[in-house]
């Protein structure tokens, strides 16, 4: 299998499988892959609503067409272990989040959610939001840690 490279970095890299990947990452990189496809599949959906779309509607495509982007290559750099990464990734998890909240109210105010199937997918991916967001901040926050007690004590 080829190890496919786009901007200096691999799409897929076989380093995500080692056994010292931090899981935390690994999941994070994976969940922005999917989220980037989820957010086209979004935009895909609220398109197919007959015109004139609600101001909720056009703000809920401009988001999506804006980060689907952002949260591929933040995909790449997650599995591709760019560490300077892994603070905007909880930054831009921690402005999806909410957003995806209101994502979900909406379609819920408009009976989208009546569906058991549609339930579990919008319910899920907000799950599998809060999911990555807690572990990579649990991951930086012992990250942090260790490297404190493992720093060497000044002493008088």
């Amino acid at each position: 299998m080829k190890n496919h490279k786009f901007l200096g970095i691999h799409w897929f890299p076989a380093e995500r499988f080692a056994p010292d990947f931090p899981l935390a990452v690994w999941f994070a990189g994976l969940w922005f892959y999917l989220k980037s496809f989820l957010y086209v599949s979004y935009v895909y959906m609220l398109g197919l609503e007959p015109p004139p779309y609600t101001g909720a509607t056009l703000v809920e495509i401009i988001y999506f067409l804006v980060t689907m982007v952002p949260f591929l290559l933040l995909g790449m750099a997650m599995w591709n272990r760019k560490e300077k990464f892994y603070v905007p990734a909880v930054v831009l998890l921690g402005i999806d989040t909410p957003f995806l909240l209101f994502h979900v109210f909406r379609l819920a105010q408009g009976g989208f959610l009546d569906s058991g199937l549609t339930k579990v997918l919008e319910f899920g991916s907000l799950g599998l939001n809060v999911v990555a967001l807690a572990w990579l901040i649990g991951y930086l926050s012992a990250r942090k840690s260790m490297a404190a007690k493992s720093a060497p004590k000044n002493s008088k």
